[in-house]
């Protein structure tokens, strides 16, 4: 049910670098625009050498965090020509994520809203600073030890929730980028990112409270911060499932994550 990224073969590349790297880019570009619709709940492509996926040379020293960071950069530059789906024809910019790259925890929201379209960054309008709230008050922050990402990568119009066939269009960067950060933890935040995230249909009064898996990393689920404010009703549950969400993490890592500074 909840797969990993799957690896397809292509064509023998020529034998200049610089030409197998834009042969295969091309590829790629034409694999999004001819098979989508064709094939759902599409897979990224995870090539060695192509994409910097794992390390041929065998040196995971130093170069660790900058290996991640060159791999995330090139899926990055592969959304933003993507054309996967319609929601690309409206939008001013992509939304990949935020955050570092060996994140104690990855957040994962629905979509871009029309701030984050207008700054090609996730959460920053008014649920993005209460967002950064809701983590700091457990130790987290995008800035020290987090990822914020979303189920899709571009903003569906009027800020509606996106269709499946958007989701599944776009669901496959998404396990790429948690291939890459391996997090230790990651934090669903409402009903559609569980859902897309964990093939389930529940409703998320019963998807709280539970601990999930993908690829064998605990998921939890909790409210989406809009959600908290519109019904400030909430609130109260959603600082419930932090505060077990909290207790969580410590127990998996090997020293407690120090509280992170409020920012402003």
């Amino acid at each position: 049910m909840m797969g990993g990224v799957e690896h397809m073969n292509t064509e023998s590349a020529p034998e200049s670098p610089g030409q197998s790297r834009q042969l295969l880019d091309n590829l790629l570009l034409i694999e999004d625009f001819l098979r989508y619709g064709v094939r759902s709940g599409r897979r990224i492509e995870a090539e060695d050498g192509a994409l910097g996926f794992g390390d041929s040379s065998g040196n995971k020293g130093n170069s660790a965090e900058g290996d991640r960071q060159t791999r995330l950069d090139a899926i990055e530059a592969r959304v933003r020509q993507c054309t996967a789906c319609v929601l690309s024809q409206s939008r001013s910019h992509t939304v990949f994520g935020e955050g570092v790259t060996s994140p104690q925890v990855l957040v994962i929201g629905e979509g871009p809203g029309a701030e984050e379209d207008r700054q090609g960054l996730p959460f920053v309008g008014a649920s993005g600073n209460l967002l950064d709230k809701m983590l700091a008050a457990i130790g987290l922050s995008r800035r020290t030890n987090c990822y914020i990402g979303n189920i899709v990568k571009c903003r569906p119009p009027n800020n509606r929730e996106p269709t499946p066939t958007e989701r599944d269009a776009c669901i496959g960067y998404l396990r790429v980028q948690i291939e890459i950060l391996k997090p230790r933890l990651i934090l669903c935040v409402g009903r559609t990112a569980a859902h897309s995230l964990l093939e389930v249909n529940d409703a998320i009064s019963r998807l709280r409270g539970r601990t999930f898996a993908f690829e064998g990393i605990p998921v939890r689920v909790t409210f989406h911060p809009s959600a908290l404010l519109r019904d400030e009703s909430l609130k109260r549950p959603a600082w419930e499932d932090l505060k077990q969400f909290r207790t969580l993490m410590d127990s998996l890592t090997d020293s407690p994550l120090q509280p992170s500074r409020n920012e402003e």
